[in-house]
């Protein structure tokens, strides 16, 4: 039976995995889409044995199993399988949760505030920028943060218990599995020894023991390893910045702000203090402080710009979240209290996710941007890439165009020829085909868009009749569009019409034109005259110039109580000093209806009636 105080603090441990969960749930859809993001879910679609051949050569298998294990579960969409990641970074947290009370019972601290310091050593982690980010990518790191936490729980499980052979078993295999998945979870295992030498240097023999099983387990993949290990150090070899900037840059990446760097220096120099003061727990204090100084270790040993960033030394965000709980050990009831508002509060703070990403360019907004496509899209239309557009990488199209594409309608074409409405993406401000441009702009207006400049899609929309239908030789009626295509509509419904139109030759006379709503037995049942109705065209015709296309958008009332269900919505042009009506042309896009014929039938409405 649990006390009051534990029945409290597993009410706190729930309220903070919901928090953990709100942290990156809330990020699911908008953290913009990554190409090895998208490769993890691409490269593993079709059988097991499909998706094992398909393996990156620098990388184990485990990750990308456990992602085929996923799309059986949830489907292949990028957000179902971001929401498997939170629930594996949430199951972290809870694992981290129990490695560190066994951890800061190390340093002789009572059940009471050993449980406290792990609370808020996994509210620290729950809230850092990397731990949220790896948390929601569907990528290995978030997995390995979760089998790393289970490897550090089972360890100081094991230091306990040295004798245990069962526990050694266990161990040697969760550290087999953070091999299995990512070569460079070696570097963890490397200070994991470490650990042992500065603790426990009399258990040194049982480690190795424990290092035997993990190299018996990992034998399959040590090839593998040998193959790729030289060149992969070798090929990102690059000039370093200078030190302290290399490391401040990379604990913020870890914590997400500058106050994470800030909280990390106080919580150093408080232990530091501490153990001068009272010459407790120094192997423990320097192992913790080993453990935040590794990406000093790493910018000395391998000399690596790119080894320089979290995703690296992905172990050491838990290290920093236990040094900084670790100092609640020491501190008054109120300083801990402050620490744990001061963890929710770096919590909620703006992280620039974006820093984790290696360039911008190489990671458009395709889902955000796709979604919108695929409603706004037309039969008929065209996409045109330009041709220097930094436009995804083709695996991202052949994994996202069949999700908001499904039935594989998306034409991609290289030139606009005579379609209607072109949608064309580029990277604004990037070098662009103007010649391609050109072309598409011709005959074509700018219209809606969506996307940044570095994903930015724009709809070059023309009249659908380039040829139309001329009325009395002077205005042409180059086609129109009703809003959603519809044909039936509710009583008391709106017609949302667009005209195009055009001028053979310049007119010194502005002619009216009337939209009008005949019922089906040629009755006039409702009419709208007026100019053209947009706002980027002359009212007045006079000032419209020949070869120019030009929108009208008028609003038609559908009929209310009326006794008869289908109508006739036509237009004609007129002089409205005389309303005489310019004659409509024969042609093969529009009836002739009216008493004297010059009124184009557009379409026939069916009216539902109540």
């Amino acid at each position: 039976m649990m006390n009051g105080q534990q029945k409290r603090l597993m009410v706190l441990v729930i309220v903070l995995l919901l928090f953990a969960a709100w942290l990156r749930t809330r990020h699911m859809v908008d953290f913009v889409e990554w190409p090895d993001e998208i490769w993890s879910a691409w490269q593993v679609r079709g059988t097991f044995p499909q998706a094992m051949t398909r393996v990156a050569y620098d990388w184990p298998p485990l990750y990308s199993a456990a992602v085929w294990a996923g799309m059986q579960l949830v489907g292949q969409t990028l957000e179902a399988l971001r929401y498997l990641m939170i629930l594996l970074s949430v199951l972290s947290i809870t694992v981290l949760y129990r490695a560190a009370i066994h951890f800061y019972s190390l340093f002789g601290a009572g059940i009471r505030s050993g449980r406290y310091a792990a609370f808020v050593a996994v509210l620290i982690f729950t809230g850092m920028g990397y731990a949220v980010f790896t948390g929601v990518e569907v990528r290995a790191y978030g997995m390995l943060l979760l089998i790393g936490a289970v490897a550090l729980w089972v360890m100081l499980r094991w230091l306990q218990q040295p004798q245990d052979w069962r526990l050694m078993v266990i161990l040697g295999t969760t550290l087999a599995l953070t091999i299995y998945g990512s070569f460079t979870s070696l570097i963890f295992i490397a200070f994991l020894t470490l650990v042992i030498v500065i603790l426990c240097p009399r258990l040194l023999i049982r480690w190795i023991l424990v290092g035997v099983v993990t190299l018996l387990l990992v034998m399959p993949i040590v090839p593998q390893f040998l193959a790729n290990a030289s060149e992969r150090v070798s090929r990102t070899s690059q000039t370093l910045p200078p030190f302290v900037e290399a490391l401040l840059g990379q604990y913020k990446e870890y914590g997400g702000t500058d106050l994470f760097v800030v909280a990390l220096a106080v919580a150093v120099i408080l232990l530091i203090i501490y153990v001068w003061q009272h010459r407790a727990s120094p192997r423990l204090v320097l192992a913790i402080t080993l453990w935040a100084l590794i990406p000093a270790g790493v910018y000395i040993g391998l000399g690596s710009r790119e080894f320089l960033t979290p995703r690296y030394t992905w172990w050491v965000t838990m290290g920093l979240a236990l040094l900084i709980g670790a100092v609640t050990l020491f501190v008054r009831i109120r300083w801990r209290l402050a620490i744990a508002g001061f963890a929710v509060v770096t919590a909620v703070l703006p992280v620039n996710f974006m820093s984790y990403r290696v360039g911008i360019t190489g990671a458009p907004p395709m889902r955000m941007v796709l979604s919108w496509f695929a409603q706004h899209i037309r039969p008929g239309d065209v996409l045109i890439k330009d041709p220097y557009c930094q436009c995804g990488e083709p695996i991202a199209w052949d994994y996202f165009l069949p999700q908001f594409f499904p039935e594989g309608y998306l034409p991609i074409v290289e030139h606009p020829r005579d379609h209607a409405r072109v949608w064309y993406l580029a990277t604004s401000g990037w070098q662009q085909d103007d010649a391609l441009l050109n072309e598409i702009k011709t005959g074509r207006k700018e219209s809606i868009f969506v996307g940044p400049w570095n994903f930015l899609l724009r709809l070059y929309e023309g009249p659908p009749l380039r040829d139309g239908v001329t009325l009395g030789n002077q205005v042409t009626l180059n086609g129109f569009e009703i809003d959603g295509n519809r044909e039936t509509f509710a009583e008391d419904d709106t017609i949302k019409l667009k005209l195009w139109w055009s001028l053979e030759e310049p007119i010194d006379f502005d002619y009216s034109i009337s939209i009008a709503l005949f019922d089906q037995f040629g009755n006039l049942v409702t009419q709208m005259d007026g100019p053209a109705q947009a706002v980027d065209t002359p009212q007045q015709m006079s000032q419209w110039q020949p070869g120019v296309y030009y929108e009208d958008l008028r609003d038609i009332p559908v009929p209310v109580n009326t006794a008869y269900e289908d109508y006739q919505l036509a237009v004609t042009v007129y002089d409205w000093r005389d309303n005489q009506r310019l004659t409509a042309s024969d042609n093969p896009y529009f009836g002739r209806m009216g008493d004297d014929g010059n009124y184009l039938l557009l379409r026939h409405i069916h009216v539902v009636s109540y």
